[in-house]
């Protein structure tokens, strides 16, 4: 590098910097020097993530910062961060240490060390990466209070720990002898920055790019507008700047501009992206390659809003694109089976969303799709889902329960409902009809469909109208003793054939079967029969309900267990695998109810209480 107007004759810079280009940005106003150059593609981009600012590269968008001025953790709190997390420059109240089986690094020169020993933090980070780090492995979260030029080094190594690792080392000299002489001034002051051991005029030419990339720092805290600085826009800034000097615009010709919009592990070695590129999927295979190495199993290219294609990049990864597109069927709100074409699907390797319409499912919801597709339930998942969801009911019939032994109604209530709302088991009914409904409310924003909130499709589960009747009949189903009602038929009716019904399909067959249908395959009403987790899961509830029922009407627990009782108990699983099958075909919840109110007929017919 020559200290003139012209391009570097250094072929170890491996750079198309000059000594114009850093005084060339030179003014009064110190805000006005952050406006980026533009000969080498903007890499770095500050995004909203969960809520906050973070700062990454699009060459690896698995790495994010959050620069938070005074931001700092204990040494204990360190130590337990999450894996892929890096403490950088006094961050972490605690000596420099590497975790590697917990994925856990504090690059750091302040707490715990003798600082005049310690390699600084931009120095301890090309360290590493010269080393063999490689961080393309997850997602990495990097944290810093201060975007000092000892910071900011370290944070574009680790952003460019690839380019870095692929570069011969004689390429990578002007780098070293920045990095280097960063960490002992940073360290041990200007006063020993000849410990660097640079040539006197290498030395001077470096500590010119080191002034330059500072000039701005310095500038605001003399204006005092430090404090006031967007720490990530102005360290995206320096970062661009730093790749002006490091690098040659021709290595950029493979530049991809690629943002990555979500992700998700699928499992330990393999994950699914959805990436922003105006790149076609096959030219864009090979800087995927490079970006997340191996462990790439599916991406999902997004070419504009709502318009996606997946292709399967790793041919031995369990599962195939056909249980994807199913999945994504099944939750997006614009595929309906009345559309057979505007679907999602394509090949077992290569596909895409719905040709007429798109897709109104955000990158989020894409890839939590894939995952719940491609990964086979555990049992203690799908335990603990049914955990949750029996937790969930628990919490709405022991209120209805709490109303039905202890309410006692007024006498003005007689005139709502044609006085039906004297009735405990009535109104303990209605407030069922009432939780269950503001449940559903809450959880099926935007997902109506997946709750059976919907109207029916296909014609095919009538088959199952007689075995529902039969599992009813034989005792499938409950109907409380009113023969002491003084009620019409019409308002035993009401409440025997159309309220219970109710009140028992939007629990277990909407917001049960729901919530277990959020991570499992079901039916739909072009699909093959088959029995899902959903449906075994809502029914075993269901039983178990049944079983509660009788056990309050016998009053023992042995009696319960009797082979007819026992045999309602199954009856009512059996009655709850039939409308289960229905509401899956028929993808609402109105068959289930339709046929419970039938059966609940033809019960109440054969029991006497209806003529």
């Amino acid at each position: 590098m020559e200290d003139n107007s012209k391009g570097t004759s250094d072929p170890n810079s491996g750079n198309r910097f000059s000594m114009s280009d850093v005084t060339a940005e030179a003014g009064n106003n110190p805000r006005a020097n952050l406006a980026p150059p533009t000969e080498l593609p903007q890499r770095y981009v500050v995004k909203d993530i969960g809520g906050k600012k973070m700062l990454t590269c699009l060459e690896a968008p698995n790495l994010t910062v959050l620069i938070q001025a005074g931001f700092t953790v204990s040494a204990a709190t360190a130590r337990k961060a999450p894996p892929g997390t890096i403490y950088l420059d006094g961050v972490a109240q605690s000596e420099p240490f590497l975790d590697h089986e917990k994925k856990i690094y504090n690059l750091d020169h302040h707490e715990g060390c003798v600082r005049a020993f310690t390699l600084a933090t931009c120095e301890q980070a090309l360290v590493m990466i010269l080393k063999g780090l490689d961080l393309r492995d997850r997602e990495w979260q990097i944290y810093a209070n201060e975007p000092d030029l000892d910071t900011i080094l370290a944070i574009w190594l680790i952003f460019n720990h690839q380019r870095i690792s692929r570069k011969e080392p004689m390429y990578l000299r002007f780098l070293y002898a920045l990095v280097r002489l960063e960490g002992v001034i940073d360290a041990l002051g200007l006063e020993l920055k000849e410990l660097s051991a640079l040539p006197p005029e290498h030395l001077r030419r470096t500590q010119r790019v080191i002034d330059f990339l500072r000039k701005d720092e310095i500038q605001l805290k003399k204006d005092g507008l430090w404090e006031e600085v967007d720490f990530l826009e102005y360290t995206a800034t320096i970062l661009h700047k730093i790749d002006r000097i490091i690098y040659k615009s021709s290595e950029f010709t493979d530049f991809k501009g690629i943002k990555e919009l979500a992700r998700v592990d699928l499992t330990g070695d393999r994950l699914v992206v959805v990436v922003e590129s105006d790149t076609g999927i096959y030219e864009l295979e090979p800087h995927l390659n490079n970006l997340y190495g191996t462990r790439l199993g599916l991406v999902v290219l997004q070419r504009s809003p709502g318009t996606y294609t997946l292709r399967r990049m790793d041919l031995f990864m369990p599962g195939d694109l056909e249980t994807v597109y199913e999945r994504l069927n099944f939750i997006d709100p614009v595929v309906r089976c009345r559309s057979q074409n505007n679907r999602w699907g394509g090949s077992s390797d290569i596909g895409g969303s719905p040709r007429a319409t798109g897709t109104s499912l955000t990158p989020r919801e894409i890839v939590q799709a894939c995952r719940d597709a491609l990964q086979k339930p555990s049992i203690r998942l799908q335990a603990a889902g049914l955990l949750k969801a029996a937790m969930l009911v628990t919490a709405i019939l022991a209120p209805a329960e709490v109303l039905r032994l202890f309410w006692h109604p007024d006498a003005w209530f007689s005139k709502i409902l044609f006085g039906l709302t004297l009735y405990p088991a009535f109104d303990a009914a209605l407030l069922v009809i009432v939780l269950t409904v503001v449940f559903l409310a809450i959880l099926s924003y935007r997902k109506s469909w997946q709750y059976g909130l919907s109207l029916p499709l296909g014609t095919s589960w009538w088959l199952i109208l007689p075995g529902a009747v039969l599992c009813g009949f034989l005792g499938g189903i409950w109907q409380p003793d009113i023969s002491t009602w003084d009620v019409h038929l019409f308002k035993k009716i009401l409440f025997l054939v159309i309220t219970l019904p109710l009140a028992l399909e939007l629990l277990f067959r909407s917001l049960v079967h729901g919530l277990l249908a959020r991570s499992a395959r079901i039916q739909h009403c072009s699909s093959h029969w088959f029995l899902s987790w959903p449906t075994v899961g809502s029914a075993f509830l269901y039983a178990v309900y049944i079983g509660y029922r009788l056990l309050l009407s016998s009053g023992s627990l042995a009696e319960v267990f009797t082979a007819w009782t026992t045999a309602n108990i199954f009856s009512a699983f059996a009655f709850g695998i039939a409308v289960g099958l229905v509401r899956e075909r028929s993808q609402s919840i109105l068959p289930a109810f339709l046929f419970h109110l039938i059966t609940a007929a033809v019960v109440a017919a054969a029991n006497g209480v209806l003529p």
